[in-house]
């Protein structure tokens, strides 16, 4: 990553520096989910559940670059998933929310 490598809008948290906890909502959420208890459905949407973005580090915006390291990461967590043969896992590895690590 050099200083030239240009600046772009996080695709993750679009520039909002916070996403939802993956724990949360990673497996998907039903209408049923927020009908069956109404302070979920409240807190959720009242950002109770926000964490910063893991793709950004919360700045909202990250270099060009930095987005394939996202996608080749989410390739890896989907082939290692598909190896175990674990299918939630699967489901969700390109969630990008989980970042890389680094």
């Amino acid at each position: 990553m050099s200083k030239k490598d240009p600046w772009i809008i996080c695709p993750v948290c679009e520039g909002d520096g916070t996403t939802v906890n993956p724990s949360i909502d990673a497996h998907g959420l039903t209408h049923e989910d927020f009908a069956d208890d109404p302070d979920f459905a409240e807190d959720y949407m009242s950002v109770t559940y926000d964490v910063p973005c893991g793709a950004c580090d919360g700045l909202g915006r990250m270099r060009k670059s930095h987005q394939k390291e996202l996608y080749e990461a989410a390739d890896a967590r989907r082939l290692a998933a598909r190896e175990d043969g674990d299918w939630d896992a699967y489901r969700v590895a390109g969630d990008y929310r989980y970042g890389t690590k680094r």
